[in-house]
């Protein structure tokens, strides 16, 4: 008997300490996920830490997802990221330019996040509170950003055109733009919402302006475009009345700017605008790199010398990278990699449509309507940017790719528990 009762106490014990170390593990992560918007070594040394000890708890406890209700699915994705992996691997190896190369592959370890979230992520409570503090976070900083701009603002409206002041104080301002870009996206449908279980709607409105704002002063027009057309879809599919309402503002918004930033929005669609001809540029050496290298690509691996093989940069940072995620991907990875990733993407899309549909709470409807509306800005600003090469915006990414597996498991494990 007392035999028995001591297993019990160690047991619980335990039990306990892997707990307390899951909580850990957790904070870590959140931290590292919502500091990537200010420090990357914050970020990264977050990350060192919970995947750590991460790693020591699957050693001892033999086992890496708990969740049996998205275990198959997290498989599928599992694979289509080993492929890519692969193919990545492979076009380094056999590159134009392999030395060094394979230090690239530590782009992967962000898929970490995605894994991570969904096996320690086991309340609903985990999931809101981190939400949260990526809010708070965000627009804290936010905050810090736009009394910078107005300081600077003053300064330098006298010496340069008012549509080239952007908020690049922290990371930038593509960078910027895009990580506020796919937090918000995820959160702004929770709007529809007056009662929602993360926050209350008047605070979440507060929080969100100062993060809005700033993003827009990135003065990022692939953002700008995304995150519009994603805005757009969103009140198309909740209220007809409220698509029409929503573009009418855009429109008289539009025409109350100051000419400089207006101007900044139409270049956008200007093909002689001088960075517009630049990317143009790029993607046709892009593309003459893919049919010289059709299978594995070039290799991401030291790009600019591969590019100048091809042709001489005439301005500053042309061919660092191809500003496209798939002209780049195309390039560097060739059709093997650009089907691996094209796969991942399109698969994740369908089983996003496919939560959707379980769900029934509008809080779990709305927060897969948030990352599929993030998903699509995603890949409209990738068009002309290489957003997926971005260890930043690849972070907050597949943290928010991560979230529709987490609460797709808990509403199947409530249909359990209901039918049982």
């Amino acid at each position: 008997m007392e035999y028995t009762e001591n297993s019990m106490i160690s047991n619980s014990e335990s039990k306990n300490i892997w707990e307390y170390l899951d909580i850990v593990i957790l904070v870590f992560l959140a931290l590292q996920i919502f500091t990537v918007s200010f420090s990357v070594a914050l970020s990264s040394i977050s990350f060192g830490i919970w995947g750590g000890l991460w790693i020591v708890q699957i050693l001892f406890r033999k086992t890496i997802l708990t969740q049996p209700y998205v275990k198959n699915d997290v498989l599928q994705i599992g694979l289509l990221i080993f492929g890519f992996l692969i193919s990545d691997f492979l076009s380094r190896i056999f590159g134009v330019i392999p030395e060094g190369a394979l230090i690239g592959l530590k782009r992967f370890l962000l898929y970490l996040i995605f894994f991570g979230t969904i096996a320690k992520i086991t309340k609903k409570e985990y999931l809101y509170r981190i939400i949260l503090l990526g809010i708070i976070i965000f627009a804290v900083v936010s905050i810090y950003e736009l009394t910078k701009y107005i300081i600077k603002f003053r300064q330098l409206s006298r010496i340069m055109d008012i549509g080239l002041i952007r908020i690049d104080d922290l990371a930038y301002p593509l960078t910027t733009g895009e990580i506020k870009m796919l937090l918000l996206l995820l959160i702004i449908p929770l709007l529809f919402i007056p009662d929602n279980p993360i926050i209350k709607r008047v605070y979440l409105v507060i929080l969100i302006i100062p993060i809005i704002i700033s993003m827009f002063l990135t003065q990022s027009r692939n953002v700008m475009f995304a995150f519009l057309t994603a805005i757009l879809i969103l009140t198309l599919l909740k209220d007809k009345k409220i698509f029409l309402i929503t573009v009418g503002t855009l429109l008289l918004i539009f025409l109350i700017l100051p000419y400089p930033f207006q101007n900044r929005i139409t270049s956008s669609f200007s093909p002689s605008f001088e960075l517009n001809k630049s990317r143009i540029t790029m993607w046709k050496v892009g593309w003459q790199m893919f049919k010289d290298h059709p299978i594995v690509g070039v290799g991401d691996n030291e790009i600019t010398l591969v590019y100048k093989k091809y042709k001489e940069p005439e301005i500053n940072g042309e061919g660092s990278h191809l500003h496209s995620n798939y002209i780049m991907i195309l390039a560097t990875n060739g059709i093997l990699g650009f089907i691996f990733y094209m796969s991942l993407m399109v698969f994740l899309f369908f089983k996003f449509l496919k939560f959707y549909r379980e769900c029934n709470l509008p809080e779990d409807r709305l927060l897969i309507l948030g990352t599929i509306l993030g998903f699509i800005a995603f890949h409209i600003a990738g068009i002309t940017e290489w957003e997926y090469g971005d260890w930043e915006v690849l972070t907050i990414f597949i943290f928010v790719v991560s979230i529709p597996f987490i609460i797709i498991n808990f509403v199947r494990n409530q249909k359990v528990v209901t039918n049982e």
